[in-house]
């Protein structure tokens, strides 16, 4: 029986011992150094998705409510509408912001959309908008995580291949979208 090489990480380590390396859990890395998403994911990951999700909502929303404005009778109705557009630029432009740094491993960028979603966190707080704090509180965690793993090298391009976990159903999705988004499977690439 082979002895463990303590330099080896646990996945090749297991490989040498003769174990199923399939069914290593993520979860129970001991090498992991970053924090998980509600146990579904790295910070990275859900805040890549969730600046999508959000992006995709926010314009959704606002399309209806402005919509809802525009046939009600009131003398306020262009304010409303104004007010409409011009949240949901704010918030789609900070979730980008999110979203690119994220991706392009943008410490600055990250700086800047914690801080954007944190004034946004203060002025729904304000304004006691009870769903809008919880979904902000949702958006903003990740971030600030993340922003913190980045800024003390817990994630960086070089380690991200370690801390990197996504659940099980979870990498089927990731997989799906990746070879639906891939440039190799694009169609003007097949032409």
């Amino acid at each position: 029986m082979a002895t463990p090489n303590p330099t080896i990480d646990y996945v090749e380590q297991d490989a040498v011992i003769g174990f199923d390396t399939s069914a290593v859990d993520p979860m129970n890395n001991p090498n992991r150094k970053s924090s998980l998403f509600f146990r579904m994911c790295d910070m990275r990951t859900a805040t890549v998705a969730l600046n999508i999700i959000n992006i995709i909502f926010t314009l959704i929303v606002a399309i209806i409510i402005s919509t809802m404005y525009a046939f009600d009778q009131g003398p306020n109705n262009s304010r409303a509408i104004f007010g409409v557009i011009f949240g949901a630029i704010i918030i789609s432009g900070i979730s980008i912001l999110g979203l690119y740094s994220a991706m392009n491993w943008n410490l600055n960028g990250m700086y800047a959309s914690t801080a954007g979603f944190a004034c946004v966190l203060l002025y729904r707080l304000i304004h006691l908008d009870i769903v809008d704090v919880l979904v902000t509180g949702v958006l903003l965690y990740p971030h600030i995580v993340l922003t913190l793993e980045m800024s003390s090298g817990i994630l960086t391009p070089e380690t991200f291949e370690e801390e990197e976990f996504v659940a099980e159903g979870g990498r089927d999705f990731v997989e799906m979208a990746h070879t639906y988004i891939s440039p190799i499977n694009s169609p003007t690439s097949q032409v």
